[in-house]
């Protein structure tokens, strides 16, 4: 059953499962997502399920727009891994049927790829760490703190990024494998590019959100 992941500033909230017919998301109590912000509108999109399992997200109000991966959007389909934008909060979609394997690289770094605990994420957000979130596979709504310099990320011996933590901010590049990270499905190149709050990045398949 496709699932939506609420989250506020990389934190997990609730995990709304999508029935059949209509859900909509809004600050409304009556709304089947209810998110609790003045950023958000009574009533802000709608979620229709048409025929064949294919879910689509269709804005109702002008005033609060909806971004999709980081694109404003009236009316799309909804796939495996997309990131809607409600005010402040965010909407990650999976479809369980299709969720991946793919995992962090455990031997380089174990410390960057455990949970973090909720003391761990208020210390992060104290000293001003970025963080990052996976919103696809296994390890879906994992948080992981940036708090060291290099944090690596990926498959050893295969698609493998760095982020590097520098004064004006975090850096994604790519340090091993045939194929570039991407943010917002664009691939970075052989060039490090600096990361920007709610960012979607992929590398080797995981899907992660950054948060600053």
């Amino acid at each position: 059953m496709p699932k939506l992941t609420l989250s506020f500033k990389g934190r997990v909230i609730d995990v709304f499962h999508l029935e059949s017919g209509e859900t909509h998301i809004g600050r409304n109590e009556d709304c089947g997502i209810m998110i609790d912000s003045l950023a958000v509108a009574p009533v802000q999109a709608v979620i229709t399920q048409n025929q064949g399992e294919v879910y689509r997200l269709q804005a109702l109000d002008e005033t609060f727009p909806i971004l999709v991966n980081h694109q404003k959007a009236q009316q799309t389909q909804l796939h495996h891994g997309d990131v809607i934008q409600v005010g402040k909060h965010t909407l990650a979609f999976a479809e369980d049927v299709m969720e991946l394997s793919a995992v962090l690289s455990e031997p380089s770094q174990p410390a960057d790829v455990e949970p973090a605990t909720e003391s761990e994420d208020v210390e992060a957000a104290k000293a001003g760490s970025g963080i990052l979130q996976i919103v696809n596979g296994d390890h879906f709504g994992r948080i992981i703190p940036l708090k060291r310099n290099m944090t690596r990320i990926g498959h050893a011996g295969g698609n493998c990024a760095m982020i590097a933590r520098r004064e004006n901010g975090y850096f994604i590049c790519l340090l091993e494998g045939p194929n570039p990270p991407s943010i917002n499905r664009q691939p970075i190149g052989d060039q490090a590019q600096l990361l920007k709050n709610g960012d979607l990045i992929d590398v080797g398949g995981t899907q992660m959100q950054f948060h600053d």
